[in-house]
């Protein structure tokens, strides 16, 4: 191994020892500009103060040729998340306060769903941290999952400039399981990629209410590709819509939810139980199980705009924008 190397058997040790030079020499440059050396230096030495050692906390594969690792303090009260691409340079690291998990993580759903889909999709944020489920800071969308589709390393095919190019869009979308719709939003226009509409947050959605008292959301629909109405009784696996880019996103993908209530802003979001193995972000999945992928030979080229997050570092992390503000 070469002296100044980096990577993610050797980073957390650099951390501790404070080779911040050599961290940050193994930095993009998109990092670089994002951060001066300087403040990195200020910023690290603070957040490492009084740590004696850190522990892996979880580790994911991404589609951009990508892995993230995060690793926890000793007192379980700090957390750096570090993503290296195939060279093991550092494309992102961001720090913040730790947390355990929320209460709610052992409550489960009382019925088992599948996924709302009938092919194979991405998840793109789905499990239960923050850190590889961008939702699970707001209650009411804690275990939430976003769906992509991708094809041969990419979720679209030419420029990406089209909703049309796009392998999820157009995509059907089936029930989750049996139910009554409850409530229905369609006739929002889909969004150019990268374009979005803050004003209707969720955009075309379904909601449905199933047995003790459980509702299944799925939002971002196509306009007007909503195949049922309220009241229809739906069965698992029934064709109810179409994949769009409505409401706040910034490409074709489905937000999915079970939550308590048919009010989605006011709703605790549960925890999904599966009727098979519960998928977190980076997996494939099925409607009814996950999918084996060889995720090195995986290409992630543009998924999502690019959003802004100042915890403790300011870092730059591409993310599906979320539908609640």
């Amino acid at each position: 191994m070469a002296k100044n190397e980096v990577n993610p058997d050797n980073f957390i040790e650099l951390w501790i020892d404070e080779k911040y030079e050599v961290i940050y020499r193994n930095c993009s440059e998109d990092f670089k500009k994002m951060i001066a050396f300087d403040h990195f230096i200020n910023l690290a030495r603070s957040f490492n103060e009084d740590v004696e050692k850190y522990t892996l906390f979880v580790s994911t594969e991404s589609l951009r040729e990508t892995k993230q690792f995060v690793w926890i303090d000793d007192k379980k009260e700090k957390a750096i998340s570090v993503s290296f691409n195939k060279k093991n340079h550092i494309v992102s690291l961001y720090l913040k306060p730790f947390s355990e998990g929320e209460s709610s993580d052992s409550i489960l759903t009382k019925n088992h769903y599948n996924m709302p889909i009938n092919s194979q999709w991405y998840v793109f944020w789905g499990g239960t941290n923050e850190f590889i489920n961008y939702h699970y800071e707001l209650e009411n969308q804690r275990y939430a999952y976003d769906l992509v589709k991708v094809n041969r390393g990419s979720t679209f095919n030419h420029k990406g400039l089209r909703n049309k190019d796009y392998y999820a869009f157009d995509q059907e979308i089936v029930a989750p399981f049996d139910g009554t719709v409850v409530n229905i939003q369609d006739g929002i226009k889909d969004n150019v990629p990268g374009l979005f509409n803050k004003e209707k947050p969720a955009g075309n959605f379904i909601i449905i209410k199933h047995a003790n008292q459980e509702y299944s959301m799925i939002a971002h629909l196509k306009r007007n590709s909503i195949m049922v109405a309220e009241g229809d009784s739906v069965s698992k696996g029934q064709f109810i819509a179409k994949c769009g880019n409505s409401g706040n996103s910034s490409e074709p993908h489905i937000h999915y939810q079970i939550m308590n209530t048919h009010d989605f802003e006011r709703a605790k979001s549960i925890r999904i139980q599966f009727t098979f193995e519960e998928p977190i972000k980076g997996d494939y999945v099925l409607e009814n199980d996950k999918v084996m992928i060889d995720k090195f030979d995986e290409r992630f080229d543009k998924i999502e705009s690019s959003s802004f997050f100042l915890d403790l570092f300011l870092v730059l992390r591409k993310a599906i924008v979320q539908f609640f503000t």
